[in-house]
């Protein structure tokens, strides 16, 4: 093993002990989540369900828009919107995907992960984001980086209960005087066949949302440590 990939490995198992989370495999990447691009939220619905569907992603280029839209079972389809800054810097990606418990209500057993296994959530995505952007990293840039993914701690999502609580919410990313990483996610979670939720509308029912920080953002606080 190389010293580069060894470094990868062993970053990977601390940053993984780092969580005090129980672990959870993430299915292998169709598209890398250590940039922003058109498939992003394609590719945080697969991570989040270990779905082979096909996925239509729809691009929203206003929030107002965004704030309207709602993910479909089938065909299935996700919604994304990126967040700039006046710089036009991203500074974070909003994706609203479908609950594993609808894609196989739909779908059939096979079509997302198994009902036993705990749900995945968006911080599970912010740390498949830190370990693609480690990983595309140069060995330059690895050896120059202010922040590893040892130094990185996931918090718990921040849990909004309905649509109009969680768009007026905003993940966060912070460097703490220890030089650690704070990321948090916000979401919305509502499995479909929760008995807690079978009097809301169906439109609201089994969907999953993330507010992310995004890979540019995180790529540049592990960079420059600030």
């Amino acid at each position: 093993m190389t010293r580069s990939r060894l470094e990868f490995a062993v970053a990977a198992a601390l940053l993984s002990a780092s969580l005090m989370l129980s672990p959870k495999s993430i299915a292998a990447p169709q598209q890398p989540l250590s940039n922003s691009h058109s498939e992003f939220c394609s590719e945080v619905q697969r991570r989040l369900v270990d779905t082979a569907l096909p996925i239509t992603n729809v691009l929203e280029k206003d929030y107002e828009t965004f704030k309207l839209s709602k993910p479909a079972v089938s065909p299935l389809r996700t919604h994304q919107y990126v967040l700039r800054n006046e710089r036009l810097d991203i500074l974070q990606i909003s994706c609203k995907t479908k609950t594993a418990d609808h894609l196989r209500s739909a779908h059939g057993a096979s079509a997302a992960r198994d009902p036993v296994l705990t749900p995945r959530a968006c911080t599970d995505i912010h740390r498949a984001m830190v370990l693609d952007i480690w990983q595309a990293m140069g060995p330059s840039e690895r050896a120059s980086a202010k922040i590893r993914p040892a130094q990185v701690m996931l918090q718990t999502d921040q849990l909004s209960y309905t649509g109009s609580s969680w768009i007026k919410t905003k993940p966060e990313a912070s460097v703490g005087a220890d030089g650690k990483l704070r990321l948090r996610a916000s979401a919305l979670f509502a499995e479909w066949e929760d008995w807690r939720w079978k009097m809301m509308p169906e439109s609201w029912r089994g969907n999953h949302y993330c507010h992310l920080v995004s890979p540019e953002e995180i790529r540049r606080r592990m960079l420059t440590g600030s």
